[in-house]
């Protein structure tokens, strides 16, 4: 044991309370004493509440007492007529960290766990009783954003390699949610396009080391051979603090170093998790990572903070405490795959004054010590919508200051599970059993599993790690651009870099819907699922100050370029302005005949998904650089994308 921290205070002298006779008990509940200033005091409903344990969050004095070791009798008592065996503080103590603690309220929140099953209600309202205590929450349990249903990858006898990928991971083939060309063996409702065009992003980045994504979830497996590279390793494990033996992070429900992943109950959803974000890239073996790297020891690293546990879920305290782990530590991103079941908190202040994980998340965004492409302190939070098919995302991440992911099937369109509407921030694939009238696990998201392995699963949970892995692949591009963006600044980027759906969402498509197999309608998703759906190659556009344009698939167009050379483009692009575009940038887009430019637009004819980067050159105030007869001209060139997809909204993929 480490001596030198101070360890967890109890309120009364002894780490475990007296419990009495449940017939000793006192009369709890409202109808016992002030109702009204003990309701006051109740910050959350008891909906899918702990039985076992509850919140109280101390006032100052008391707060400060309790840290000197001093008794408080009255909270004494109340708990010992309760029958509780422990009062501890939720947020370890670490004198690092001590004042942020003190300015959000975390340091003078404790949990009260029973030895056994307790009435939640009264248990709140006698200890809301107390002038001693400032608030109580009840424990809210939270579930995982998933179905939990793992079918295990089968390798086929002959691998097919992603089209003009350079990675040689042999599954990266099947997952279509990375680059997806419509291949119709896949669904036939598939959609070319339906993805969230890492391939091409990669061509770019693949990841940075100095990123650090915390996933709260199942332990995450860290001897996967397919993750173990890309695993954070603590460089201050030898640094003693309140964590002892968190090499690659922390389980918050055992609270010990020991990550687990293979208990029963376990599904390797932890470790699917964090395979989309970053399985290690072009290592030979099994599947790729958003930001996985390059296989140079550069993709971004994935810290395992464990709040689910075999049978144990996560409650309200012990994702608070998660949270403030990954903040500490150095996460960038928490990568969040759980919340209350939808519509059991309907609106922000409501949140705002859930208590704990609240108060943990605004420290997590306003405190992380995240990498150098975030200014100062401040972190991403990333969370899964939610699988009840309900109009309004779950919390936490319906907050208005996280970000909640939707999910879409391999056709591009909302999966039959997603929530959607208020709360809903951004979409992303999270895989579909049937997309389409015939059930098929390879419609749904490929990633690493537990027990070395590999599989399929479904879910906004699988929607989620596609945003946390874009968004890591933009922190690393960033970093390699030498930018960097305060948090908002970021926020607003990651949020734009979408691809219309609005304009996909007519009539209705074939899928699970009301139990069986048949057309579920798009409308009440249209304008519900968030600002569209996430592009990888955007957001680097973005972060490099590239200009986006939208193409069509299979159609000679003309592009007006007015809004990349001014009003005058017509003047400017004339006869002498050239077109440059890579080999690798022609193939990512099919392109068989050159772009050009006449009348001042971009002539061009993509016939395949993808996105590319084109210089365009031109001559002003003369034909030639170094005319000998006349005044030479001066050169232009200005870099644009375009992005080809099989339909374009008229309004530039924008909504």
């Amino acid at each position: 044991m480490r001596n030198t921290i101070k360890k967890p205070i109890l309120l009364s002298a002894s780490v475990i309370l007296s419990a009495c006779s449940r017939d000793m008990l006192p009369v709890l509940g409202p109808q016992a004493g002030d109702t009204d200033a003990a309701s006051a005091k109740i910050i959350n409903t008891p909906a899918d509440a702990s039985s076992s344990s509850i919140l109280v969050c101390l006032d100052e004095e008391s707060a400060a007492a309790a840290m000197q070791g001093m008794p408080l009798p009255e909270i004494d008592n109340v708990l010992d007529s309760l029958g509780a065996v422990s009062f501890k503080r939720v947020k370890v103590y670490d004198p690092r960290d001590e004042e942020r603690l003190r300015k959000y309220g975390l340091d003078r929140w404790y949990k009260a766990t029973f030895a056994e099953d307790i009435d939640p209600e009264s248990a709140a309202y006698a200890l809301a009783g107390s002038v001693k205590v400032s608030k109580v929450q009840y424990n809210t349990v939270f579930r995982s954003a998933s179905d939990r249903k793992a079918v295990r990858y089968v390798a086929k006898a002959e691998t097919v390699p992603m089209q003009d990928v350079n990675f040689d991971d042999p599954y990266v083939g099947d997952q279509w949610s990375y680059y997806n060309p419509g291949d119709m063996s896949l669904s036939t409702s598939v959609r070319a396009g339906a993805d969230v065009n890492a391939r091409d992003a990669w061509r770019l980045t693949g990841g940075d080391n100095r990123v650090i994504v915390a996933v709260l979830d199942e332990g995450v497996q860290y001897n996967h051979p397919d993750l173990a590279a890309n695993m954070w390793t603590n460089p201050g494990e030898d640094v003693e603090d309140a964590f002892e033996n968190d090499v690659h992070g922390y389980n918050f429900i055992t609270n010990s170093g020991t990550i687990t992943w293979d208990k029963e109950g376990d599904s390797g959803h932890g470790t699917h998790v964090a395979g989309t974000i970053a399985a290690v890239n072009n290592n030979g073996i099994g599947v790729c990572g958003i930001a996985g790297g390059t296989g140079h020891n550069d993709g971004v690293r994935i810290m395992t903070c464990q709040i689910f546990d075999g049978e144990e879920s996560a409650t309200a305290d012990v994702a608070a405490a998660a949270i403030r782990y990954a903040a500490l530590k150095g996460a960038s991103i928490i990568q969040c795959s759980f919340g209350a079941v939808g519509g059991n908190i309907t609106n922000d202040a409501d949140f705002e004054s859930s208590g704990a994980e609240a108060e943990a998340l605004n420290y997590f965004i306003e405190n992380a010590r995240s990498c150098d492409a975030i200014e100062g302190n401040g972190g991403i939070a990333i969370f899964a919508a939610g699988n009840e098919s309900y109009p309004m995302a779950a919390y936490p991440g319906a907050y208005k200051r996280m970000v909640s992911v939707t999910a879409i099937g391999c056709d591009g369109l909302p999966a039959n599970y997603t929530n959607y509407g208020p709360g809903c921030d951004i979409a992303a694939p999270g895989g579909e059993y049937y997309t389409g009238p015939t059930y098929s696990e390879a419609t749904c998201i490929l990633s690493t599993a537990a027990g070395d392995e590999y599989a399929y699963m479904q879910g906004t949970s699988m929607a989620c790690p596609h945003v946390s892995g874009v968004a890591a692949l933009g922190l690393s591009y960033a970093l390699k651009c030498g930018n960097s963006y305060t948090r908002d600044e970021f926020m607003s980027l990651l949020l734009t870099s979408v691809n219309d759906i609005d304009g996909l969402l007519v009539g209705s498509k074939r899928t699970m819907y009301n139990s069986s197999v048949s057309q579920m309608p798009l409308s009440p998703f249209k304008g519900n699922m968030g600002s569209g759906t996430i592009d990888a190659w955007r957001l680097l556009m973005q972060i490099e100050g590239t200009p986006v344009i939208p193409v069509q698939t299979g159609v000679s167009q003309e592009v007006g370029l007015e809004p990349y050379f001014g009003g005058g483009a017509s003047s400017v692009l004339l006869d002498n302005a050239t077109v440059f575009i890579s080999e690798d940038d022609r193939n990512a887009i099919g392109l068989q005949t050159d772009p050009y430019i006449m009348y001042g637009k971009l002539f061009i004819r993509p016939t395949k998904t993808g996105a590319a980067k084109l210089t365009v050159t031109a001559m002003i105030g003369g034909d030639s650089e170094n005319s000998s007869d006349t005044p030479s001209g001066e050169t232009i060139k200005r870099e644009i994308s375009v992005i080809a997809r099989s339909t374009v909204s008229g309004n530039g993929g924008w909504l």
